[in-house]
């Protein structure tokens, strides 16, 4: 395997555990500033990755995190929204979910067309 068929497959990899995690969070207790916390982490891993010149992102431990990190952010945000008891907090990590989504949802199809059409 390439190096960039190993990137992928961790990514998607990365991706898939991400998503695991998410269903798990179901048991854990909501509060929005959690939320708040949870992007801002995920969104700083996505901000360290750079990728630069090339397509390849240099930093494999930022792209993993942020990979693994996204899904859990996202879901997270969505349901504290409607169960934590501080309103604000939740409310803005759910608006700022949308753009953690964006970057997920572009960095997951990248992976997936690269790895089609490579």
């Amino acid at each position: 395997m390439t190096s960039l068929r190993t990137l992928q497959v961790l990514g998607l990899g990365a991706v898939g555990a991400g998503a695991a995690l998410s269903v798990i969070t179901r048991r854990a207790p909501m509060r929005g500033w959690v939320g708040v916390v949870l992007l801002l982490v995920a969104t700083l891993a996505w901000a360290l990755i750079e990728s630069g010149e090339s397509s390849r992102p240099s930093s494999l431990p930022m792209f993993l995190a942020f990979l693994l990190l996204a899904p859990v952010a996202v879901v997270y945000s969505f349901r504290a929204r409607r169960a934590a008891p501080d309103r604000l907090a939740a409310t803005a990590a759910f608006v700022g979910s949308f753009i953690v989504a964006a970057f997920l949802l572009f960095m997951v199809a990248g992976i997936v067309y690269s790895l089609v059409a490579l």
